[in-house]
């Protein structure tokens, strides 16, 4: 008797302590439901800081097409973290959906072959908690340090419980109308080669061919709630958590593009602070210019950013350019200018503002730079370069690419590529910014003249 007693006691002083050392009150207010989980769910040991005694999560890990670049990846991203942010409040079954971010594979634009440039982490390019104080997302290596956690039977692998991968339907505009619908595949196609190029190939990763299902899909992003609900449906009923993955996540449309939750979204998509920082060195060393005498205002968290700019942004006493080459020689041509035609639209431009610094972001080679050049031969031409050796191996080719979209950002005035969707991410960035339209929403035409120009479309900021 004294000695089940004793048992007893032993029993409640641990999990006494358990409930002290592991989950405190502020981050696990509902103490009997943790307890409830402990019983039911032996094999989690305790309530993770981190979990915060969540029952039924569900990891939503998804992919783009291999050869999709930096600027679309960004663009998938805020349709399915408006889509998790909203499905979260409307459908308590999904209230635990949290988004993983895929890491970054090795880009097409990604020329630096030296350095190691596959998985990389959100965190290298974002801030991530400014990405969370919109929605629940977790970087890739936090998922897979918050997943160990729950001691499932498939440690050391990550199980993926059903892997969907979008396709279009073969008819997208049957009856001459595009519609929102989805549905299972008889058959999926290509069941060999449907990782190739995917992070979801890695090592950590567990994944059965049973667990693949192929579906034509076509339309916004709520449409996806469907689509989920059918597969917890087919999951086991139990409340683990549940990982499902998406291929070909850039098929997901916008449903509201440009509304007030996109802007939201896009505002949260900070740069990480070691780029910021050496944007703000090139642009202080090379242009004299900060936020303080370009009178730009930006609050230090995006949530206080407001429509009510005190003044319009200046920007700093340069011209910025964004000049695509590469396959928009080829695939755009009737669009894209040459290189005498881009330069004399420069002048015009400089001439226009009073200026004579042009800072230059593109993919143009060596050679075609050099010929740019020549054709302004008095105007100060600038493009941003590492410093060092070690400096591009900390930012590598995505960073280099976001200090040129930063630093065009802050310009008194910039002009960028049609059609190009880095153009249209430094466009948003000047909106957040509070840059008058004019200065920010122009674009290079192909002729020199400007004539029968195309121009890029204008989305206004909405708060």
């Amino acid at each position: 008797m004294h000695l089940k007693l004793f048992a007893g006691v032993l029993v409640l002083f641990l999990k006494i302590y358990i409930i002290n050392a592991y989950c405190q009150v502020a981050q696990c207010p509902n103490l009997i439901l943790w307890l409830q989980n402990l019983i039911k769910h032996p094999k989690l040991p305790f309530c993770d800081t981190e979990i915060r005694c969540k029952r039924n999560v569900i990891y939503l890990l998804y992919d783009v097409n291999p050869p999709e670049g930096f600027n679309l990846r960004r663009d998938v991203y805020i349709r399915l973290a408006v889509f998790v942010r909203n499905i979260q409040k409307k459908n308590e079954r999904f209230r635990n959906l949290r988004l993983v971010l895929p890491p970054w594979r090795r880009l097409y634009h990604w020329k630096s072959h030296h350095l190691q440039q596959d998985h990389l982490p959100w965190s290298d390019f974002f801030d991530i908690e400014s990405l969370r104080r919109f929605v629940s997302v977790l970087d890739f290596p936090e998922f897979v340090r918050e997943i160990s956690l729950y001691e499932l039977e498939s440690k050391p692998f990550v199980t993926i419980h059903k892997l969907l991968q979008l396709q279009h339907f073969k008819d997208m505009f049957e009856s001459g109308v595009f519609t929102d619908k989805w549905e299972l595949a008889a058959e999926c196609q290509g069941n060999d080669k449907l990782l190739q190029g995917s992070y979801l190939k890695e090592t950590s990763l567990f994944l059965k061919p049973l667990h693949i299902r192929c579906v034509h899909y076509q339309g916004g992003a709520n449409l996806l709630g469907s689509v989920l609900q059918m597969v917890l449906d087919e999951l086991d009923a139990d409340e683990t958590p549940k990982v499902i993955a998406i291929l070909n996540a850039e098929i997901v449309l916008h449903d509201r593009w440009a509304d007030r939750q996109f802007w939201q979204a896009r505002r949260s998509m900070r740069f990480s602070d070691k780029l910021n920082k050496v944007a703000n060195q090139f642009r202080l060393h090379h242009f004299n210019s900060t936020d303080i005498t370009d009178s730009v205002q930006r609050p230090p968290m995006w949530e206080y950013e407001h429509s009510s700019h005190n003044d319009p942004s200046i920007g700093g006493p340069y011209l910025a350019v964004h000049l695509r080459r590469a396959d928009f020689l080829y695939g755009r041509e009737p669009t894209t200018p040459t290189l005498k035609s881009a330069a004399l639209q420069i002048k015009y431009y400089l001439q226009q503002l009073n200026l004579n610094t042009v800072f230059l972001a593109t993919d143009a080679t060596a050679f075609e730079i050099k010929n740019l050049k020549s054709y302004l031969s008095r105007t100060r031409v600038l493009r941003f370069t590492v410093d060092s050796i070690a400096q591009k191996a900390s930012i590598k080719d995505g960073g280099i690419a976001i200090i040129d979209q930063l630093v065009c950002s802050y310009a008194r005035f910039f002009v960028g590529t049609y059609e190009s969707t880095f153009t249209y991410r430094i466009y948003e960035e000047r909106e957040i910014l509070g840059f008058l339209r004019h200065t920010t929403f122009n674009t290079l035409c192909k002729k020199s003249t400007m004539e029968d120009c195309l121009k890029n479309s204008m989305w206004p900021i909405v708060y």
